[in-house]
């Protein structure tokens, strides 16, 4: 029967290795070590004087780092090699080694344990703000009261793990989902020599075209939300000429609105809204066509159906030249 605990000790000086073990050992372990969970945070230099290890868990009492079964150093120490640390012991005892939401945890732990690079960028704002550094700068803050340091660090930890659970878990699940529902699909566009990939989504979660883009190597994504607002997002580093597209939403848009349009080509293409076809805006700066963006809240939905901005998307997109708005930042950066 598993012992209970009520109480988790470790070194006061914080670190990656073991910020990633309470975390992991708080999250998943209950089952193992009941109430570890809600379990008290202690720091010790050492076990206490005439007691081992297996004795202060016994009494409800987890050592991380300090002796037993969650030091790495006798771990290392026994199999000769310098390959564990106390974070992938913990996940290898609890069965969570593997975790698609905890491999950048593990690794991120691993490095900075072993290897002493948690950050290996040389650019000093990436080493100043990377999290190993920003660690060290929490143990001289809080010198006397680790906990607040501890504190700070496993918040983030939570917020990076729920964010690797949304993209490895939850946003893969829904997508498939979506496939099976008729709801989603990829096709393949060209613009000059560049050959795309895109997509079409009918879904109100905002965190799929990132998901698309990072995990499917989406070049260009449509998504379209239940009231009919839809948004087009691509890959910045592509550099998608959308200025053909932009035109083309404009004027099949007045079209179905009923309206004459009496803008040049140049202002058809242009970055902003166009009155009065208020419905489209084009940010030239993140290259997105928003029919209301994130939240389309006063914005008025497109009055053209999914297969029609389909349409015009892949009757423009060739029309395009890949590049032009990279070339066109480059041109007025050496103007300035």
């Amino acid at each position: 029967m598993p012992t209970p605990i009520h109480t988790i000790a470790l070194f006061p000086k914080i670190q990656a290795d073991t910020s990633a073990a309470i975390y992991i050992l708080r999250s998943f372990g209950e089952e193992s070590f009941p109430g570890i969970s809600s379990a008290e945070i202690v720091f010790w230099t050492a076990i206490p004087d005439g007691k081992t290890a297996e004795q202060v868990e016994r009494e409800g009492v987890l050592t991380v780092d300090l002796g037993g079964m969650f030091d790495h150093h006798l771990a290392n120490k026994t199999s000769g090699k310098r390959t564990e640390c106390a974070s992938t012991i913990i996940a290898r005892a609890l069965g969570v080694e593997d975790h698609p939401a905890l491999k950048k945890l593990l690794t991120w732990a691993k490095r900075d344990d072993l290897e002493g690079k948690g950050t290996i960028s040389a650019d000093p704002l990436d080493r100043a703000f990377g999290l190993s550094g920003i660690i060290m700068n929490l143990n001289r803050e809080f010198r006397d009261d680790p906990r607040q340091a501890l504190d700070i660090v496993m918040t983030i930890l939570a917020v990076h793990v729920r964010e690797e659970f949304r993209r490895q878990i939850e946003l893969p699940q829904e997508w498939e989902q979506l496939e099976q529902q008729g709801k989603a699909e990829c096709f393949a566009l060209q613009q000059g020599s560049a050959e795309l990939n895109a997509a079409i989504v009918e879904s109100d979660n905002s965190a799929l075209a990132g998901f698309l883009r990072a995990a499917k190597k989406i070049d260009l994504v449509i998504q379209r939300r239940t009231t009919n607002h839809t948004n087009i997002i691509t890959q910045q580093l592509r550099s998608i000429d959308l200025q053909p597209v932009i035109a083309a939403l404009r004027v099949a848009e007045a079209d179905k609105k009923g309206v004459q349009l009496s803008a040049s080509k140049e202002e058809l293409m242009g970055s902003g809204r166009l009155d009065p076809i208020d419905e489209w805006y084009y940010d030239d700066a993140a290259n997105t066509i928003q029919n209301g963006g994130v939240q389309p809240q006063g914005v008025t939905p497109t009055r053209l159906s999914k297969d029609e901005v389909i349409a015009i998307v892949k009757d423009a997109i060739p029309l395009g030249r890949i590049g032009s708005l990279k070339r066109q930042r480059t041109q007025e950066t050496a103007a300035s």
